[in-house]
């Protein structure tokens, strides 16, 4: 919950069955205090390399708007994990770049979680 919106907005629920079939759903609240409604179902489940799941903004009255499909995978390489990520299936290109945008701020925010983890465990040894 911690990185996974883009700068200045913060996850402020989040739920999910984490099993193919499972539903997801979570919150993002925007620095203005908008909240944004998104969720989707799991599709695929292989720990630890893959996942894929669908991925819908609700509507005003909570129903799934357009839904596309989001596969990570994970990879190790040289003791370190490569992370590749793809999302298909968009109504626009306006919304893959929105998209593109808002993914990519919250890689960012990855990136610096894991930093300040790694920072933590040195300080520890």
């Amino acid at each position: 919950m911690h990185w996974s919106a883009p700068h200045g907005f913060t996850v402020t629920h989040s739920e999910g069955d984490l099993r193919p079939g499972g539903r997801w759903r979570a919150c993002m609240r925007s620095p203005e205090g908008t909240e944004y409604w998104l969720g989707g179902v799991y599709r695929e489940i292989t720990s630890p390399e893959r996942l894929v799941f669908t991925h819908a903004w609700e509507e005003p009255k909570g129903t799934p708007g357009h839904e596309t499909l989001v596969t990570i995978t994970l990879v190790a390489q040289r003791g370190k994990t490569k992370l590749t990520f793809h999302q298909t299936g968009f109504a626009s290109v306006e919304a893959r770049d929105g998209h593109r945008g808002g993914w990519s701020e919250s890689f960012e925010r990855l990136a610096d979680c894991v930093a300040r983890m790694k920072e933590e465990h040195n300080g520890r040894e």
